[in-house]
Parts: C-alpha cells; structure tokens; sequence
C-alpha cells in the first residue's frame, strides 16, 4: 500500500488501515496455522484486541484528531446541533445507570468499552481512508483476502466432492466456527468487493480477484442458505439502486451477477451431484424455531427492567439452550439497555445516516461504484443486524468499524486534523487507560483452560447442548 499520499501526522492512522486490511481476511486464513488450543471466534477476539487497543492509542495519543468544528468543515457542512449533544450526554448517563444497576457492574462497563472501542477504531481509520488513493488499496487488500478465502474453500469442496466418503458442508468453513460467523462478515465485504469489480481501468488482475470473491461467495451463501445476508444484500442493491437512480445500476447489476453467477452454479451443482455425496448438516442449524426461545428471554428481560435494562452483555447472564445473545441487535440494546436507551441509539444512528445519505449523494456523481457499495453495505448490515449476531462476533465488528469508517471518510471537512486540547488529551488518556485495563483482564480470561468471562463465581455451563454458545468468549455465558 503506497502510504505517499499519507503526511507525516496520519502516517499512524495509515498503518493501522494497513494493518487492518491485512487481518481481515488473515486471522480466519492463518487459523489452521496457528498452534493453539482455542477456536477461532477466541483466537479472533484477541487478534480483535489488539487491532482496538491500537486503534485507541492512535486516537488518544495523535497530536491531532478527526475534526467534527463546524468552523473546519467544508462549506456546506451542517453544524452539530446542541440537541445532539444533549441527546449522547443523557444516552451516556443511562448506559452509566444500566452498568452500575446490572448484576455484575464491571462486565457490563466491559461490554460499553468493547463496543465503544470499536466505534473509537473508525475515527482513526477514517483519516487514512479519507484520502482515496489509501482507501483503493485498502479495498483491493480486502478482496485479494476474500479472493483467497473463498478459492481455498472451492477448491476443499471439490476435493470432498471426489473424497470416497460422505462429508457435511457446514464442516468445510475454515477460520471460523461456522458459515454464520463469516455470513457476518460478507454482508459488508461484498458489496466493498464490488467496487473493485467495477473499478474503471483497474487491473485486470484485481478484477478478477474480485470476480473470484463474488462468485465463490455466492456459491458458499447458496449452500448454506445464509438467509439474513442474502436478506440484507437484495435490500441494499434495492436501496442503492433506488436512492442514487441510473447511476449504480451498473454496480448494482454487475456485482448481483458475479454472486448470482456463484449462487446459480451450486444450485445446479447440488441439485445434479452435491446432494448426493453429503450428510445432512447439523440438526437445526435452518430452522427457526429456536430464534423463539430468544426472542421470549429478550423480551421477559426487557419487562424485568424496561427502563434501563439489566446491563450490557447481561443477557449472556441467563442461560439458556441456544444463544448467548439474542441474534437481534435491537431487542438486545432494548433488553440490555432499556427502552429510553434504545430509542436514543436509533436516533442518533439514523441522524448519522442522514447526513451520510447526503455525502453518498454528493460522491455518486463521481465514484458511482463507491457510493452505491457504501449504501448497500449500510443497509445490508443493518438488515442483517435484526438476524444475526453480527454486532457480537469479532471480525464482523471489525468489519461494521470499517463501514462507519468509510462513512466518515466521505465528508473532506471531518476528515481535516483538529489540534487537541489539554483537557481533551487528559479525557482520552483515561478512556486509553480503562481500554488498556479491560483488555489486560481478557487476557488472563483467555489464559483458562475454556476462557470465559471472570465474576468471581463458578463457571456457567451451557444447557442441553456441547455446540458453542458465543458471546465475548465462545463459551460466552458468565
């Protein structure tokens, strides 16, 4: 990645999009190589932890930062509102009160700086991927990596196919502990992976990459029927095609053909041979009826505490026979956070994807491509997001810090460098600092025998079931 472009104060902003690019698609590539008892949601968490405490440090310690002034802003640019603020000031205070009310104060405040970390990691990322020559390579990074992925899994398929026993598909995915985990993050990357395939006068070589990606991830979401991705890809290509008009339709019919194209030829090749020479997959991993259990605990949890919930993460706190989260970021912000809570996330996320529309509106007439994957992506994640565990696992966290970061990145007034004060540099330290903390106690966690989340108590089991139940760990009830 050619970092010529990057000046001397976002060089670091500029390593970690690098580093980040890289570990993507490397952590789940290099599972099998790594020797060490954990699995890989646990290896990836930890890969994750470094990424954010690096992220952080960037963000504290750079002498500038990625300026939201209304007076460095572009001409244009909306001000912040005095609502807004007032809006995060009280959503900060009820997230407090929620953490201080749980069961378990200190793993709740530990889930609020995992995911505040995660949106900290794009506000450093944003400055590199800012500027477009760094977000081009940053993008053909990520789809050489998926490019890679996705010819290994094609070609141990095949190779199972010619095996002289039955084999189960489910069992094929690598890097991850099932196809689920890597549907979480293809709901983002493959859209992004468009661009690329789209790119006007790139190499031929990436192009083909990129086809390679698409096609062979359409295939991986036929066979598993990955419902929720598929779900939110059809509403983002929908959204973009409606919301910037004529214009993505090229993006939006090109990539629809490359992953149309792979879903096509594993439909024709289950129908005529796959489903001949495989085992069935494990029990229920299609059917929804356990989404149900999940749903009545969220919704019983939330009745127990409506107006602050019972705490971040505190639904890994009740065990039960499927899931250690609700497969549903909004009934878990609503059962772990409350009501009020909730309805202030939702409001400043779609005040954010309001302006953001606007940004993508403004790039359209420039990057068509870009605009339309950003979209699509967008609605993709949030269609996924009421199906999945996507704002749960690691590497789809990543991916989401990503997204927002490309967002950010789209509006050159943000992305201008702002001094930092005495007072501000003393407040980051502090966030830095209770980063660092939680992070040295995922550490020791992952030290045990089964990491798992540390209360000072026993060590929940799960119930009925040796399938993994993740959360923070794999074994994610504490």
């Amino acid at each position: 990645m050619n970092l010529q472009h990057a000046s001397t104060r976002s060089l670091p902003q500029a390593w970690l999009a690098i580093g980040l690019a890289g570990a993507l698609w490397a952590v789940p590539l290099l599972y099998n190589a790594i020797p060490t008892r954990l699995g890989p949601h646990d290896v990836a968490r930890i890969a994750q932890l470094v990424l954010l405490v690096a992220g952080a440090a960037i963000w504290a310690l750079s002498p500038t930062g990625f300026s939201t002034s209304p007076t460095q802003r572009t001409t244009g640019s909306r001000a912040t509102p005095s609502w807004t603020s007032a809006a995060l000031a009280t959503l900060g205070l009820l997230i407090l009160a929620s953490c201080l009310t749980a069961v378990h104060p200190l793993i709740a405040v530990r889930e609020v700086l995992l995911l505040g970390s995660v949106l900290l990691l794009a506000r450093p990322l944003a400055l590199a991927l800012s500027d477009h020559a760094i977000r081009d390579r940053f993008l053909d990074v990520i789809t050489v990596g998926a490019a890679i992925h996705g010819s290994i899994w094609a070609a141990m398929l095949v190779a199972a196919c010619f095996s002289s026993e039955p084999f189960t598909p489910w069992e094929l995915v690598f890097g991850f502990d099932n196809p689920r985990f890597l549907n979480h993050a293809q709901t983002i990357a493959l859209p992004l992976i468009g661009v690329v395939l789209m790119r006007q006068g790139g190499s031929r070589w990436l192009r083909a990459a990129a086809a390679i990606a698409l096609i062979t991830a359409g295939a991986l979401l036929s066979l598993y029927v990955a419902r929720a991705t598929t779900l939110g890809l059809l509403v983002g290509a929908i959204v973009a095609a409606c919301v910037l008009g004529r214009p993505a339709w090229r993006y939006v019919a090109g990539t629809g053909a490359a992953l149309g194209a792979g879903a096509l030829a594993m439909g024709l090749a289950w129908t005529l041979w796959l489903r001949h020479l495989t085992v069935p997959m494990i029990d229920n991993v299609l059917h929804t009826h356990r989404r149900n259990v999940l749903v009545d605990q969220a919704v019983d949890l939330f009745l127990s505490s409506p107006w602050l919930g019972v705490g971040p993460m505190h639904f890994a706190q009740t065990v039960n026979p499927v899931a250690a989260h609700p497969h549903n970021v909004y009934l878990q912000l609503l059962s772990e956070c409350g009501a009020p809570a909730c309805a202030l996330i939702v409001v400043l996320g779609v005040v954010f994807l309001r302006g953001r529309f606007a940004d993508l509106r403004r790039v359209a007439s420039s990057n068509t491509a870009l605009a339309g994957a950003l979209l699509a992506a967008t609605a993709a994640m949030l269609v996924d997001s009421a199906f999945s565990g996507n704002w749960v696992m690691p590497i789809s966290q990543l991916w989401i810090a990503v997204l927002i970061a490309l967002l950010l990145g789209l509006r050159p007034g943000d992305a201008q460098r702002a001094p930092r004060t005495r007072t501000g540099l003393a407040a980051r330290l502090v966030v830095l600092t209770a980063i660092v903390v939680a992070t040295g106690q995922a550490f020791v966690e992952a030290a045990d025998d089964v990491p798992h989340v540390h209360t000072g108590e026993a060590m929940k089991m799960s119930i009925g079931r040796a399938a993994l139940t993740p959360r923070f760990w794999s074994h994610g009830w504490f």
